[in-house]
């Protein structure tokens, strides 16, 4: 019985401790930085295509892909400028 009730309140204050500004800042600053490690990995491939497509037409997948990329980066920028990125 004494486990339950230490259990119930670490739980508790967890859940204090995420309703906290702090903790939301925190996570603010976690997804932001994902957002953002993203958005370069977008970039990279996308600059990986255009350098091919300076030596030759991108394939079909690639040129999806080239689109998707230019989508995304898009989306990307859009939600990093919405959090204050």
């Amino acid at each position: 019985m004494g486990s339950n009730n230490i259990q119930m309140k670490m739980i508790d204050l967890l859940g204090d401790v995420l309703e906290t500004e702090a903790m939301h800042d925190l996570l603010d600053h976690v997804v932001l930085g994902k957002l953002k490690s993203s958005l370069d990995s977008c970039i990279i491939e996308r600059e990986r295509l255009d350098n091919i497509k300076k030596n030759r037409e991108l394939f079909d997948h690639e040129k999806a892909d080239w689109e998707c990329l230019v989508q995304d980066i898009h989306a990307l920028n859009r939600v990093i400028d919405y959090y204050g990125g």
